[in-house]
């Protein structure tokens, strides 16, 4: 055999080995613990290993987002999935500061309220792309803190922002439609509010349109 084969043949060997002995893996942001309870909320990253789940859409995948949130009970030692296996492009929740120098070991995500949690997530392939990503709608979810999920706002309509009122009881949603029924959101689309009227039982949470 001439050394400059048995070169090709020595990468060859070792790349195929390499290949043979990658592992996926599974990555995880920190936990939550919820209001000093039992609860712990420990999101699941999207990463490159679980990214083609999302198909080969128009957009992209925001760095950050997670595809899956369980609910860590430590009383029971039971873990449920909040979106129960649905594929979701989930927003990261968010601290309650302004920049990163006033960032806090105990700082709590402004999602958490005092009965529920917001969740802003993507579950539609809305422009049939073949791909959940950016250019899909953001809906608004409410869960309960032991993982009982609702959608709130309704299909078709993109969440830009939320406001939470002052004595926690409503929230103001600015959405976007598709008036041009081009299956985007940007120019050319309008901006309406939405009322989300909040109650304990999130089964009895209302969401409408403010009249302009």
């Amino acid at each position: 055999m001439k050394p400059r084969q048995a070169i090709v043949i020595f990468f060859a060997f070792f790349s195929t080995a390499g290949l043979a002995q990658k592992k996926n893996e599974i990555n995880f942001s920190d936990p939550y613990q919820i209001d000093s309870s039992e609860y712990f909320i420990i999101p699941r990253l999207v990463d490159n290993d679980n990214k083609e789940n999302f198909g080969q859409g128009k957009g992209y995948l925001p760095w950050g987002n997670y595809n899956e949130v369980f609910f860590y009970n430590s009383a029971t030692k039971q873990t449920k999935k909040l979106f129960s296996g649905q594929l979701a492009l989930i927003q990261p929740l968010t601290a309650q500061r302004y920049n990163y120098s006033d960032r806090r070991e105990t700082d709590t995500p402004r999602n958490i309220l005092p009965n529920h949690i917001v969740w802003l997530a993507r579950t539609d392939n809305f422009n049939n792309d073949n791909g959940l990503d950016t250019e899909d709608p953001q809906y608004l979810f409410i869960s309960t803190k032991t993982g009982e999920l609702k959608q709130v706002t309704p299909k078709g309509l993109n969440v830009v922002s939320w406001t939470l009122s002052k004595d926690k009881k409503m929230i103001l949603v600015k959405v976007q439609n598709d008036k041009d029924g081009n299956k985007k959101f940007g120019n050319g689309d309008d901006e309406l509010y939405y009322r989300i009227d909040l109650y304990p039982n999130i089964s009895k949470i209302e969401c409408y349109q403010v009249e302009m």
